[in-house]
């Protein structure tokens, strides 16, 4: 069965009137499902023995919860992890750490699950402006064009009563006989345990902003009004000094959306280009990945107004629908009429000119998309 590419783009020509909102997201993760005990007061041998004990009593909560959930049993179960470090407290004495999640993987795994959507739905949305690392962690700041931000939303609001249902029934595991059975194995440590989860809602912030040029100009246009009218020499310094800074981070922001969008191109791209030798050789071609992106992207230009050239996009669709379909006549003409779209020479070799193809867009040897 062959492959239908959809969402085809289409942008009118003129000037990037690029409006919507910056994203702040915050998520609860798995971390505040764990919980951390200090065993500074147990000898190796008993700390050793503790540790075992506990990761056996995880284990038996977890086949038991399994059960009690799903009705089955049997199958591998992976063991649980107990991390034992050593850390300062407030008064920078080191003491030796335990942390652990004192509730079953299936309450864990589905608190990581709902954050992955989270921003599975914000990647989908949303383009990334800037990208910084602080230490280990990696902080994104989102760009959601306004036109996806209701739906966005909808999505959301689903997620936060999935994460509703989850801690309700973490808190009726916390007032059940597995709980206080760990508790009272924690207290063992001569710790007495006050553990409770605390999982905040998602929340997803949004700041409005506007990339237009038409707009900053039309408030700096205002304000040297009031500057002349008032004959104000120091305001109109001020303007022509927030003029400069502010035509600079648009620009910035801008080149993080232009690059961003570039990005996910280049990614479909590396899937077509591995869908077409696939297809050549005669093995079954995934397409489906690839379509799904394609369209996501088609999607996000849509909303954001950036002007582009619609036939590499356009084409890109076809190649993906004749790979589907291991049709190579309609292959090769696909793939000689998307290297022709990006100003490039196809050899009648398939396989080859995708990998010219999509080396030159991940050069960015083509310009896809024109930001003003």
């Amino acid at each position: 069965m062959g492959l239908t590419v959809s969402g085809k783009v289409r942008v009118k020509a003129g000037r990037v009137l690029t409006q919507g909102f910056l994203i702040d997201v915050d998520v609860p993760s798995e971390e505040r499902l764990a919980m951390q005990v200090d065993v500074s007061g147990m000898g190796d041998v008993e700390h050793m023995e503790w540790v075992r004990g506990l990761q056996d009593l995880l284990r038996s909560i977890d086949a038991n919860y399994r059960v009690a959930v799903t009705g089955k049993s049997g199958g591998i179960l992976r063991g649980r992890s107990v991390r034992v470090r050593y850390v300062k407290d407030e008064a920078g004495r080191q003491v030796k750490v335990a942390t652990f999640h004192p509730y079953p993987s299936m309450l864990v795994n589905r608190l990581k699950g709902i954050r992955h959507k989270v921003y599975d739905a914000l990647n989908e949305n949303c383009l990334i402006l800037q990208e910084e690392r602080i230490g280990r962690l990696k902080r994104k700041l989102y760009f959601l064009p306004s036109s996806l931000a209701p739906g966005l939303m909808v999505e959301i609001d689903g997620l936060n009563g999935q994460l509703r249902a989850l801690k309700r029934d973490i808190a009726e595991f916390e007032e059940g006989d597995h709980f206080s059975d760990i508790m009272e194995h924690v207290a063992k440590t001569g710790v007495e345990p006050d553990f409770r989860a605390d999982l905040a809602s998602i929340r997803v912030s949004p700041v409005p902003l506007s990339l237009s040029r038409e707009f900053f100009i039309q408030y700096l246009e205002e304000e040297r009004r009031k500057a002349l009218l008032e004959v104000d020499e120091a305001r109109r310094v001020g303007l022509a000094s927030l003029e400069r800074e502010i035509e600079r981070r648009r620009r910035e922001m801008l080149e993080g959306l232009k690059r961003d969008l570039e990005e996910r191109f280049s990614a479909v791209m590396a899937m077509a280009e591995e869908a077409v030798k696939a297809a050549v050789r005669g093995g079954r071609a995934n397409c489906q990945a690839a379509a799904k992106r394609l369209k996501q992207l088609s999607r996000l230009i849509e909303s954001t107004g950036v002007e582009f050239d619609e036939r590499p996009f356009d084409v890109l669709g076809d190649v993906l629908s004749a790979a589907a379909s291991r049709n190579v006549e309609a292959l090769e003409a696909a793939v000689n009429d998307l290297a022709e779209s990006l100003g490039i020479q196809p050899t009648g070799d398939p396989s080859r000119d995708m990998e010219v193809v999509s080396r030159a867009v991940r050069g960015r040897s083509v310009l896809l998309f024109t930001i003003d």
